[in-house]
């Protein structure tokens, strides 16, 4: 069997797709002619491609959504509390609920600034 000679990137894109396709890292390796550990580390070192590509948009911003289901109670519970006449929730639950969302952003951006502050950086370590 002749074998091609494919560039890296080549190599690393046919070998994810036979490896999704159910082939072993044996087979994989006596397709392309190529020890399978050399396999085994193209699996590794590549990322798995994302099955569903994000859309192209129009470059407006998506509508905000949720990412977790609410419960069916709480649901009913803001049906119930929602104005049918203006279309919006009480004035006075938007603000705790955007008062407790603002205290965790805040926790948040605390705790993100105190590890960069920790992580070493390579300009620092750098003579001058």
């Amino acid at each position: 069997m002749a074998t091609t000679t494919l560039s890296v990137e080549e190599r690393r894109t046919t070998v994810r797709q036979l490896d999704k396709a159910g082939h072993s890292n044996r087979a994989i390796a006596r397709q392309l002619g190529i020890h399978h550990g050399t396999v085994a580390r193209d699996l590794r070192s590549t990322p798995e491609p994302l099955d569903d590509p994000q859309p192209v948009t129009s470059g407006e911003p998506s509508t905000p959504r949720l990412m977790f289901p609410l419960p069916p109670q709480l649901i009913q519970d803001l049906n119930v509390l929602h104005n049918h006449q203006t279309d919006e929730l009480p004035a006075p639950l938007v603000r705790a609920i955007h008062e407790a969302a603002n205290r965790k952003r805040a926790r948040w951006i605390t705790w993100l600034q105190k590890q960069a502050a920790e992580r070493p950086d390579a300009d620092d370590s750098a003579p001058a």
